[in-house]
């Protein structure tokens, strides 16, 4: 704050002499601004009195609006006369030269710093912003900036501001340097490094853009790389950055110790363990004679509390202490447990769920009211309701209960989604063709998370139609109840199968029974109306079915099924599995055809590192007929091939065929997959696209039927193999997925595609 010398005259001699009474004020020397704006911020008004301290306080406050360059306060008998000189206002704002930034967002940053159009001009806070803009281009590698800036006198106390950036070029990282490894290379350090030099064929990569968040984290990579093979002492003694003079050109020299390789040696538990050694022992990550690891003990930290936390003990404490023994190069571990209080959970409030009732979110909930507090079943029942799919978010906290030292709340804190959508959609597949399709579902009917959904599908073979609804809850024990129609008229033809059309009509009712948190039985019964019709030149094998069991069939079919879900996400998972038993089994005695279906698949997935899954994936499949039905139908048949099965072979093309070459499937189907998993790019961690190499295997058998020559008998070398390169994506309009295979042992007859995909979402 700048006074003058009338002003200092003013204070010094209101201080001497007597105070008076203000009986009116005048201001002086207004342009632009108002008078009422400047009586507005005067802390003095008509009949108060002035002094020393009140004129002090004024003079304050009418240089903090930022509105002066000077203030003046003046005594002209009673009066007071408040004399002020205005900073000129910035009528315009140019800027020049700037390519990486923007100069909508470069006015934004300047409005919001106080620097706008028609805010004040303040000489003094557009040096402070100069140096800002230095650093905004510093964190984007530019470090060869200038910035120079002209303001322009304009006509009634205005001014003109123009900002000229010289960016430069962006100044790239060179490769790492190390000084002082010796038992792993330059180029293995340097692959623990986000940042370095860009590959050639990465030209959108920031990898090479310098910043000093990015090199402290890649010094911790390093560090967690050493200590996790051994070397408990390893240092980073020091690290040098230097920029080149022409500043185009960052060098980092990174000098590290790295010490001795260390082993694990006698590893103890102390504290209170409040369960047995014995229980404990199996947690642990870490082992004796192995080589020393952080991660090992990082990992066996958290098993410990997530144990103790089980029992309420949520506020655990394991410390592990090392004792590192130098002549046998051995690191002895204490973990201290320290279990503390017992943590009794008051109440839960849930908040957000605008739509979804209180007591479908608490239906969710594994953690309940008056019981103690358990991690396992917080992080439970946070995955539960996300996989509801009715939140877009799910929070849940634990704050303590005021003025007590064993209780807490729980608070599930919501964001609620669309539940209903409407889906137009038209698409192509390599195996399908043309599809187009229309779905309209409501995940959570009036908040009581209830499914409805109406379905009707397209394609070259199939035109679908289905109607279901989906009751959740439907006991006080949360079984669910659903029931389904459903229609399908398909040309085999058009499937590359043996030619006939069909024609169904299904009608279900059945229960989804929960288990356990991961587990659920699902029980179904089903009426099915089927309608054959077969072309004048139907095969032979056709003409024998249908002599066997007649054009059109009513059955009643039981379903009943077992699925276990631990996957960490529906949509590319890292971790976890799912498996699935299915058996279908017509009703003896009331169907007009009697057999049964059962299908056994697991999908494992194992996350090798933060970038890479391993994908194991294998299914059995087998039907039968049993009583007076000879054979499984023909059109309950399974098949195998295509970009859904066995890459790399034509859809449905694998196993038995008729006279006419055509695939007619068969009761027993076994496919197998492994994939490796990558997203495109380090940005893409969690994004919607994946890469993958593959090995797929599958084959199909008839072991029923006798006039199938080939494939008759069930024998492993008949398993046909493929290997190729997989995209998948899901976009706005749908699943796009598509696959590059070579068959690796196709015989002569066997039908190949080395290209296939599919894109928009089909039912």
């Amino acid at each position: 704050m700048r006074l003058t010398l009338a002003a200092l005259l003013f204070f010094l001699t209101a201080t001497t002499v007597q105070a008076f009474t203000i009986d009116d004020i005048r201001i002086r020397g207004l342009e632009r601004i108002s008078e009422g704006t400047v009586l507005n911020y005067l802390p003095l008004e008509v009949g108060d009195e002035v002094d020393g301290a009140a004129s002090a306080d004024a003079l304050e406050a009418l240089f903090d609006t930022g509105f002066f360059d000077d203030v003046e306060l003046l005594r002209d008998g009673t009066t007071l006369i408040v004399e002020v000189r205005e900073r000129p206002a910035i009528a315009q704002i140019e800027f020049s030269g700037n390519e990486q930034l923007d100069g909508d967002l470069l006015r934004e940053g300047l409005a919001d710093a106080g620097l706008g159009e028609g805010q004040s001009f303040d000489r003094s806070l557009l040096a402070r912003i100069e140096r800002e803009l230095e650093q905004q281009y510093f964190a984007r590698g530019y470090y060869d900036i200038a910035v120079d800036s002209t303001v322009s006198p304009l006509p009634r106390n205005r001014v003109s501001l123009r900002l000229d950036i010289e960016e430069g070029q962006p100044a790239s990282v060179q490769p790492i340097r190390f000084i002082g490894n010796r038992s792993f290379d330059t180029d293995r350090l340097r692959d623990q490094f986000e940042m370095g030099p860009a590959p050639w064929w990465a030209f959108l990569s920031n990898r090479d853009k310098y910043s000093r968040e990015r090199l402290s984290a890649d010094l911790e990579r390093l560090r967690a790389f050493y200590r996790d093979r051994g070397h408990a002492s390893f240092r980073i003694e020091s690290t040098q950055v230097t920029i080149s003079p022409d500043r185009q050109r960052i060098h980092v020299t990174v000098n590290l110790n790295e010490g001795p390789r260390y082993a694990v040696g006698d590893i103890e538990l102390a504290g209170n363990l409040v369960f047995s050694e014995a229980e404990l022992r199996p947690l642990l990550e870490v082992e004796s004679g192995e080589v020393y690891t952080q991660r090992g003990i990082t990992r066996t930290v958290e098993a410990l509390r997530d144990k103790l936390g089980e029992q309420g003990y949520a506020l655990a404490r394991v410390n592990p202490v090392p004792e590192i023994r130098e002549a046998e190069r051995a690191v002895d571990l204490t973990f201290f447990i320290d279990p503390a209080s017992r943590v009794y959970v008051r109440r839960i409030r849930i908040s957000g769920n605008e739509t979804t009732r209180d007591d479908v979110v608490r239906g969710e909930l594994r953690q309940f009211e008056g019981t103690w507090l358990s991690t396992t079943d917080l992080q439970e029942s946070e995955n539960r309701l996300g996989r509801t799919g009715f939140f877009g978010d799910v929070r849940i906290t634990t704050p303590r209960v005021p003025g007590s030292s064993d209780q807490v709340d729980i608070e599930v804190e919501t964001t609620e989604r669309l539940s209903g959508s409407l889906r137009a959609g038209v698409g192509f597949g390599s195996d399908q063709g043309l599809i187009l399709n229309l779905g309209i579902q409501q995940d959570n009917v009036f908040g009581t998370g209830d499914r409805a959904e109406f379905v009707a599908n397209s394609d070259d073979s199939d035109t679908v139609y289905r109607l279901s609804y989906l009751e959740r809850n439907h006991t006080m024990s949360g079984i669910d109840r659903r029931y389904a129609v459903s229609f399908r008229d398909r040309d085999a033809d058009e499937l590359d199968l043996t030619d006939y059309g069909l024609q169904s009509a299904t009608a279900s009712y059945g229960y989804r029974i929960p288990v356990s948190s991961n587990d659920r039985v699902g029980i179904d019964a089903e009426f099915d109306e089927v309608d054959i019709e077969l072309p004048p030149d139907a095969t032979d094998y056709l003409r024998t079915e249908i002599n066997r069991n007649g054009t059109g069939n009513q059955v009643i079919r039981g379903s009943l099924f077992w699925t276990r879900d631990t996957r960490n996400r529906a949509i590319f998972p890292s971790q976890g599995g799912r498996q699935e038993t299915r058996l279908e089994v017509t009703a003896p005695g009331i169907s007009d055809l009697d057999y049964y279906r059962l299908s056994y698949e697991q999908s494992r997935y194992f996350e090798l590192s933060e970038r890479f899954t391993l994908v194991l994936d294998g299914t059995l499949s087998y039907g039968a007929g049993f009583g007076d039905t000879d054979v499984l139908p023909f059109y309950e048949n399974f098949y195998a091939g295509g970009i859904r099965t066995v890459r790399g072979y034509d859809r449905n093309s694998l196993g038995p065929r008729d006279s006419r070459d055509d695939p007619v499937g068969g009761n027993v189907r076994l496919l197998g997959r492994a994939e490796l998993r990558f997203p495109l790019s380090l940005e893409d961690e969690a994004g919607n696209l994946r890469l993958s190499t593959f090995i797929d295997g599958g084959q199909v058998w008839d072991t029923e039927r006798a006039n199938v020559d080939e494939y008759g008998d069930i024998n492993t070398s008949d398993v046909r193999y493929s290997a190729g390169v997989g995209l998948v994506y899901y976009s706005p309009i749908g699943p796009l997925t598509t696959s590059v295979a070579r068959p690796l042992n196709d015989e002569e007859g066997d039908d190949t595609q080395f290209f296939q995909f599919t894109i928009g979402a089909f039912f």
